[in-house]
């Protein structure tokens, strides 16, 4: 065998209409390195092996278990217009008793394929920065993986959304309206998934059994914008509630993050000390749903 190059690997996903049975993947995400630390793609398989700690006779630690075995990390990309449809749903779509979707996927690593089964969203990180493409961050938890076949990709020709194909919408002093004074923002979904572990039951199998989805999605974010005026920082000060909307637009291809009902839980502004810096402020926000709990606190469209 020859080195293994970056480029030749590739990952790819597909939703699954029910728990058990892989489907080969229908969407391939180009990924990319930059927008956090560490590598791109960290999915890998827990064996959570322990060793027992005995008075036995022996001096030394001899005897071994798993304490369950599933697989889990991270996989970081830009959004490419044409595959947007699937990633949402797999986030936040919810079945009549409130359980998230299943996906299958398949890592390409040159010499080894990865393939998952049973795999849930636990966290979705979305990242736009000026200067930047658009970036998702997936933290997922799966309860098989195996070694697969070679797949036989079908990456997207369109390059991914980039910052200036944004606007952003916000609500400020109870007027909405569109906001040029955002250079950051990172919108961060928590699907409210159970620990793997918690999956665990008394059967011979050594991998989860379920892997429930406790509640409703919550979500949280950030925001850095030019401190333009004092409409965000009085916001905050009132407690007063506002609205996000990031709508990402390139031709008649779309895509929308849309949290009607935002509450400033912090705003870090304060002088630099410098002659040669502009203000800016960074404000915490939380999400939260309708008054009635009828409508959840982050929309992917």
């Amino acid at each position: 065998m020859g080195v293994a190059l970056a480029h030749q690997g590739s990952f790819g996903f597909a939703l699954q209409s029910a728990q058990g049975t892989f489907v080969a993947p229908n969407n391939w995400v180009p990924l990319i390195e930059r927008g956090g630390p560490g590598p791109a793609e960290s999915l890998a398989a827990r064996k959570n092996y322990q060793p027992l700690d005995l008075a036995d006779t022996r001096a030394y630690q001899t005897s071994y278990f798993s304490a369950g075995e599933w697989a889990e990390g991270r996989v970081r990309f830009p959004l490419v217009p044409g595959m947007l449809g699937d990633l949402f749903a797999w986030i936040q779509e919810r079945d009549g008793e409130n359980q998230g979707r299943w996906a299958s996927a398949v890592v390409d690593c040159v010499h080894e394929v990865k393939q998952l089964t049973d795999l849930k969203v636990r966290r979705a990180s979305f990242d736009l920065a000026t200067g930047e493409p658009v970036i998702c961050t997936l933290e997922v938890t799966g309860l098989k993986l195996e070694s697969g076949s070679t797949p036989a990709p079908n990456m997207p020709t369109a390059p991914p959304y980039l910052y200036r194909e944004a606007t952003v919408a916000l609500t400020i002093g109870g007027a909405p309206g569109e906001d040029v004074n955002c250079e950051r923002i990172r919108v961060t979904v928590d699907t409210c998934l159970q620990a793997a572990e918690e999956g665990l039951r008394l059967t011979p199998s050594g991998a989860p059994l379920h892997l429930y989805t406790l509640a409703g999605v919550r979500a949280r974010g950030v925001l850095s914008r030019d401190f333009a005026d004092s409409g965000v920082y009085q916001d905050f000060l009132e407690g007063a509630e506002a609205a996000l909307e990031v709508t990402l637009q390139r031709g008649a291809a779309g895509a929308g993050i849309s949290l009607p009902r935002i509450l400033y839980t912090g705003d870090a502004l304060g002088l630099p000390g410098s002659h040669e810096r502009r203000l800016v402020e960074e404000v915490e926000f939380l999400a939260l749903g309708s008054e009635d709990g009828a409508n959840p606190p982050v929309v992917l469209s």
